[in-house]
């Protein structure tokens, strides 16, 4: 249940009270009076509107406040203890909080595919969306060292997963998918903004986040495309209802086109970072050859299906 109510601030925002398990974290410390949720909102908003401001409408209707998501450190229940007077705090939850929030805003309504742009399903799209198998059934349409070579295979499409992204098929790959490009696309607003600031460390920080899932890209086509190649074979009609919905197929053209200018962006700012550019060309190379190389030759394997599925 959702708990509005107005509070006054240099703008008026509404407050939502919503909740994410999606990603787990690690912070373990405790602090004592942390913030109420509303206050807590209202800190976040500012601090968007400061680096992110594109993001602050989808933050206003479906925050996601990381003291709500599951934590588990080491098999143990763990209060996560966000306080968003803290702004390393801030920084740290920045573009998880855009990807929880964003996994709020999407609903059986309709996908938010980025600032200004939520494209509602129709009434017959709405009822399909529960008649897609699970995605660990793709895994034999994947190389055979997928799972160890594919970062985040195991968690959103393992056998027996319990996420969205494997339990709703690829409604719920098309949610991660959407949560992961506008996490990485948030940070690299957020980058532009810190550099435009003036503030370069900050400016690094948020470009080093966006690093970090930028090559969910590859990943998620990998799985998409093994997903429709699956369904072509071994299950027809879901594939005709998949190809049949337009709204899902726009989603995904969409958010495709907005994970690319994210990635051409990050691959591109050895001139604009100068001498600051060895502070993040480590750990993009890093990235490359542990994570991008194996995924985008999978990605690449799909793309007949891929280039199908894609709808203007």
């Amino acid at each position: 249940m959702a708990m509005m109510k107005k509070i006054l601030v240099s703008l008026a925002v509404t407050i939502s009270l919503s909740f994410s398990n999606d990603k787990p974290q690690n912070d373990t410390s405790c602090r004592a009076a942390l913030p109420s949720l509303a206050s807590e909102k209202t800190l976040v908003l500012l601090f968007c509107q400061q680096y992110a401001p594109n993001y602050v409408p989808m933050l206003e209707s479906s925050y996601s406040s990381p003291n709500s998501w599951s934590i588990t450190v080491g098999g143990v229940p763990t209060p996560a203890n966000f306080d968003a007077n803290d702004k390393n705090d801030l920084i740290d939850q920045f573009e998880t909080i855009i990807h929880e929030s964003t996994h709020h805003k999407n609903t059986r309504d309709g996908i938010y595919v980025g600032p200004n742009q939520y494209l509602l399903f129709t009434d017959a799209e709405q009822s399909d969306v529960e008649s897609y198998y699970k995605s660990e059934l793709i895994a034999g349409f994947l190389p055979i060292d997928a799972k160890e070579k594919i970062f985040r295979f195991t968690t959103y499409i393992g056998k027996g997963s319990g996420v969205s992204a494997n339990v709703n098929g690829i409604f719920g790959l098309m949610d991660e998918y959407t949560a992961y490009q506008n996490g990485c696309s948030a940070a690299l607003e957020a980058y532009d903004n810190a550099l435009k600031q003036y503030d370069t460390t900050l400016a690094i920080t948020f470009f080093k986040a966006a690093l970090s899932t930028h090559y969910a890209y590859y990943e998620f086509n990998s799985f998409i495309g093994a997903y429709l190649k699956y369904g072509k074979s071994n299950a027809p009609i879901i594939y005709q209802k998949i190809m049949n919905n337009t709204t899902l197929r726009r989603a995904y053209n969409v958010n495709t086109i907005e994970f690319e200018k994210a990635i051409a962006v990050i691959n591109s700012q050895a001139n604009r970072l100068k001498s600051n550019y060895k502070l993040v060309k480590s750990n993009l190379e890093a990235y490359k050859v542990k994570n991008v190389v194996f995924a985008k030759s999978c990605m690449t394997s799909f793309e007949p299906e891929l280039t199908n599925f894609k709808l203007n």
